[in-house]
């Protein structure tokens, strides 16, 4: 089977670095966009490259269109309008279609949006039905901002998520036996939830480092040399299946204990432990749930 033709709509740097790395990898790109200079500078460096007025609909004959546009926090809330809007006008482009369409999210959106969204918006445009007409997969990226090309073009993994078997099978096409990396495949709301958890964990970590880096400057340590020594020791750290398991709430002889116990001593010298505390609060709220004893904050010993 001939690999697919992709239009990138939204060519931002996701959207920039995922259509010049496949068509590095010599598939055909088209970048759909807004803004007319992005537009004109990705013609001067010699790719295919239109706004939305530039294309008829009659000449819209991508096999799949791939959604890289903004989605932004706006007053603490997502804005999922401009994907929104480019679904919209994707159905409309699509009711011209004859042959089976993908639809791949690569923009970061909560779980569900896709198919509670996407799908919904483009079948109501389109007059066509997903799992028939046209198919929808989630492609989270994991790039950074300041390497985005580098990462694109050598992920460490892929991940598919499908509305089904042949929505991720027309997805693979793409990235079969062109990548070094593992590909996985799993349902749109999976692939949706394990972008965030991707971006929160790594969140939490520096958060917890500058917590531990305030309190350790606060009375002399080397901050620098007890950080790197923890990515040694401790098995959280070099363990990549550490705490990933469906195990219930941290407990044992020592975890519990010296979570307390150094969140009094951070309180008794004045310290902010505000991380600390939320986890000790989640962990006791976990335990209570599961009928389990809890620590608490008076005492390190259990409370039955």
């Amino acid at each position: 089977m001939m690999t697919p033709s992709i239009c990138i709509v939204g060519p931002g740097i996701v959207g920039q670095a995922t259509g010049k790395v496949l068509v590095k990898k010599g598939i055909k790109v088209g970048f759909l966009g807004i803004i007319r200079e992005q537009i004109e500078d990705l013609k001067k460096e010699g790719y295919t490259a239109f706004t939305k007025d530039e294309l008829l609909n009659g000449s819209y004959n991508f096999d799949i269109t791939m959604f890289t546009v903004p989605t932004p926090t706006v007053n603490g809330t997502i804005d999922l309008s401009i994907l929104e809007h480019a679904s919209a006008d994707l159905g409309k482009r699509l009711r011209l279609f004859k042959k089976y369409h993908l639809v791949v999210v690569k923009s970061t959106v909560p779980p569900g949006t896709t198919e509670n969204l996407v799908i919904p918006t483009i079948e109501k445009y389109s007059g066509k039905k997903a799992g028939r007409d046209f198919g929808a997969c989630m492609n989270p990226e994991y790039l950074r901002e300041k390497t985005a090309y580098d990462d694109t073009l050598n992920p460490w993994m892929i991940l598919v998520g499908e509305y089904d078997k042949k929505s991720g099978d027309m997805l693979d096409l793409i990235y079969k036996d062109k990548f070094g990396c593992p590909i996985y495949r799993c349902e749109l709301k999976t692939a949706e939830m394990q972008k965030y958890v991707h971006n929160l964990y790594n969140a939490v970590k520096i958060t917890f480092f500058n917590e531990m880096r305030g309190i350790g400057k606060e009375i002399g340590a080397d901050t620098e040399k007890m950080f790197k020594l923890a990515a040694i020791s401790a098995e959280g750290m070099w363990n990549p299946k550490y705490g990933i398991g469906d195990r219930g709430p941290f407990d044992g002889s020592c975890l519990p204990k010296d979570t307390q116990a150094f969140f009094h001593w951070s309180q008794t010298w004045g310290f902010d432990a505000s991380l600390l505390r939320t986890v000790i609060d989640v962990n006791n709220k976990l335990t209570n749930k599961l009928g389990l004893h809890e620590f608490n904050f008076e005492s390190t010993r259990p409370v039955l």
